[in-house]
């Protein structure tokens, strides 16, 4: 399917007409801490493609180590606002400077700390030569929003919400092909959010999604066999 690619002010326009949502504490958590992440855009120059940049967390991290998820962090006192961390964050993890924010996506709470996300949607300059800091950030993926699309569906694992099951939803880095890594968790629900936004701005529709042959523990670092 050929698939038409939004320029960045049509999809500032979309960011700023989507409802933005504080999702409540997960149960058994308070969720008070923010956490300022940057979901980085790359339009390719070659091709008509947007491209989402994800950061391979470095193994040896006590949190999420290994885990691939946007840059981001906690505030620090010099930061103006929590956008300010998110870009602070980026130039720190992937040397990503002059990045220009989109607008914002949903306040979302992780089941795995008190932290909740405040994802930014960031255009990524073409030019900007992205380094990973090896104290952080082990490696940079990329996901092609237009493939994201094309495929038949997206695995979910399921979980348990007030005694309903749901589904979490999994990016593979490479589809059908979990073992080579997947996003999941609160950075696969902040980028199933975004691609909600942009389908209408491709001409096509969200992939739905469908209960995953693997489990939390297949993707957990350190677990995959």
């Amino acid at each position: 399917m050929v698939l038409s690619v939004p320029d960045e002010a049509a999809v500032a326009r979309a960011l700023a007409a989507h409802r933005w949502v504080e999702y409540p504490p997960l149960p058994g958590r308070t969720n008070h801490r923010r956490a300022g992440v940057l979901v980085p855009l790359r339009w390719r120059a070659t091709v008509a493609a947007i491209e989402v940049l994800v950061t391979e967390r470095a193994a040896h991290l006590s949190h999420h180590g290994g885990e691939y998820s946007f840059p981001g962090g906690k505030p620090e006192a010099s930061d103006a606002s929590i956008e300010a961390t998110a870009l602070r964050e980026a130039r720190e993890e992937i040397g990503l400077g002059g990045a220009r924010v989109l607008g914002r996506l949903s306040s979302l709470p992780l089941y795995t700390s008190d932290y909740r996300l405040e994802p930014f949607v960031a255009a990524v300059p073409t030019e900007v030569a992205l380094v990973p800091n090896p104290g952080e950030v082990a490696s940079i993926a990329t996901l092609d929003v237009g493939e994201l699309f094309d495929r038949s569906a997206w695995p979910g694992i399921p979980y348990k919400r007030q005694s309903e099951t749901r589904l979490s939803p999994v990016f593979e880095l490479a589809p059908g092909r979990w073992r080579e890594g997947v996003v999941y968790g609160g950075t696969a629900h902040a980028l199933h959010e975004l691609l909600g936004v942009l389908a209408p701005l491709f001409g096509t529709s969200v992939p739905p999604i469908v209960e995953a042959d693997f489990g939390w523990d297949d993707v957990l670092p350190g677990e995959r066999g």
